[in-house]
């Protein structure tokens, strides 16, 4: 049976008939099913975190990570809030969090399967090749999280008003004669038609 996690304190603790509630509608009773959803209407805070999917698999990959130990455990968890942090900086749009989230997610993904490859490498069979290919995988989801919150900042980024355009620096894109008129850059010899 799963357990029902506890209710943040500043909504009030789950009483013992809530409880029940959470543990039948876990277990498939479809005869609580009105009552549930009144209930999550009441405690969104209830749904939020059953329905946190991103966070379920960061606390599965977590635990594939830190096995028994609880400083591997809180050290990778640490880590992973200070990258989310670093990635979605002061004032990130909901899809930045997002895609933060998930960069975050790969990266531990990844490194894990870095670790499976290089311990089964040894082994040198069919499952050295398949952890093998499973790292290659995870690194390119990796990689294409980290293009999507790169493209996404791209288009998030204000566009420069007339004003900004006109005080902005240009490039010259050619030389000048000595009398102001751009020079040709395929006639060198700088003569005039």
């Amino acid at each position: 049976m799963t357990s029902v996690p506890e209710a943040k304190k500043a909504e009030g603790p789950l009483t013992e008939e809530m409880r029940h509630l959470l543990l039948r509608a876990q277990e498939g009773d479809q005869a609580v099913l009105p009552e549930l959803q009144q209930l999550l209407d009441a405690r969104p805070e209830l749904w939020r975190a059953f329905g946190n999917v991103a966070a379920h698999a960061r606390d599965a990959l977590v635990a594939l990570g830190s096995g028994k130990s609880l400083l591997a455990r809180e050290s990778i968890l640490r880590r992973m809030r200070e990258l989310e942090t670093e990635l979605t900086g002061p004032a990130p749009s909901p899809l930045e969090k997002l895609l933060a989230e998930r960069i975050v997610i790969c990266w531990l993904q990844t490194y894990l399967a870095d670790l499976d490859a290089v311990h089964k490498d040894r082994a040198e069979t069919r499952q050295a090749c398949h952890a093998q290919r499973r790292a290659s995988a995870c690194q390119g989801r990796y990689l294409s999280a980290i293009r999507a919150l790169a493209q996404v900042r791209k288009l998030l980024r204000p566009l420069l008003s007339p004003l900004q355009l006109l005080k902005a620096p240009v490039a010259e894109t050619g030389s000048t004669t000595k009398h102001g008129h751009e020079q040709n850059p395929r006639n060198t010899a700088g003569a005039t038609r």
